[in-house]
């Protein structure tokens, strides 16, 4: 039984992960509503690093502790893939699609690294709540436009789904992250470990977001959708500021499901505010995978 501090932690950071899942949709709503989501996501994350970071060196400062590097590195370099395979996921997909999978499908991951890395083990309900984010990101790309049929080329339509595909990489990613967040935090504290991730972002992704042909696309960006960049950079950086403190205050496998919150925003999001049509199997899909995702919070 959890002692009543423990409690406590618990329900604060469940109060971080809901608020992080709020902040987190909204700026990928902003991304995919951008013009150019790749120089939009470059532009949040440079501008919340300039601009964050000015604000931590009057405080804190920015150094980071010795054990926190390794982690720190293994992180950086997930986090650009998590970068290419979501952008690559929204080219091709819709967001009440990609975004539902890559968040919904991270904690499948993130339950395994936790197990081997962490050492951290979910109660039998746990594993039931896998089983349910499982089916949810199979059933998601499915098309029920003239009815079920349980034909073999119906039935592996999912695995072809290019968007899908990718969104499910970028869950990779993120549980990777994520893990080895939790590990940098518990030697650097989150406020100044948030600055580190922001930055080490920023210079990696450059020679991506910044190839020669791009130049002319990200100026664009930044001077017709300015508001909504600095927006989604406030969003941004304050979503994982509150999820760093999250990790240090429970498990990641706890953390990475409770995100999953944002699946259902993100979908309502994609439906209500981009006029995609959601479907019954991407609402199907997205309902599995939170129900997974509160086993999993909660066994």
């Amino acid at each position: 039984m959890r002692s009543l501090d423990g409690l406590q932690m618990t329900f604060v950071a469940l109060e971080l992960i809901v608020a992080a899942a709020f902040l987190h949709a909204g700026w990928n709503f902003l991304a995919k509503a951008s013009r150019d989501t790749m120089a939009f996501m470059w532009w949040a994350v440079a501008l919340g690093t300039f601009g964050y970071g000015l604000w931590i060196m009057t405080g804190p400062g920015i150094s980071l502790a010795s054990a926190s590097w390794i982690p720190f590195l293994v992180s950086q370099l997930a986090e650009v893939g998590y970068y290419v395979t979501l952008v690559r996921g929204y080219s091709q997909g819709d967001l009440s699609l990609v975004y539902p999978i890559s968040r919904g499908s991270a904690p499948i991951f993130s339950v395994l690294w936790s197990a081997i890395v962490l050492a951290e083990r979910l109660p039998w309900l746990g594993y039931l709540g896998v089983a349910l984010m499982v089916a949810g990101v199979y059933i998601a790309p499915l098309t029920f436009d003239h009815g079920v049929k349980f034909t073999f080329s119906a039935l592996a339509a999912p695995f072809r789904n290019h968007a899908a595909a990718w969104s499910l990489a970028s869950a990779l990613f993120i549980s990777i992250y994520s893990v080895s967040d939790k590990v940098a935090v518990s030697a650097t504290p989150a406020l100044v470990y948030n600055w580190w991730v922001f930055a080490g972002n920023a210079l990696l992704w450059m020679p991506i977001a910044w190839s020669r042909s791009r130049f002319r696309t990200n100026i664009d960006e930044l001077r017709n959708n300015w508001l909504a960049v600095v927006a989604g950079s406030a969003m941004t950086i304050v979503a994982y500021l509150a999820v760093l403190y999250a990790l240090a205050l429970t498990s990641a496998s706890y953390v990475v499901a409770g995100r999953g919150l944002s699946v259902i925003i993100g979908a309502i999001f994609g439906s209500v505010m981009l006029k995609e049509n959601v479907g019954p199997a991407r609402i199907t899909g997205a309902l599995l995978m939170v129900s997974g995702l509160g086993l999993v919070a909660f066994a």
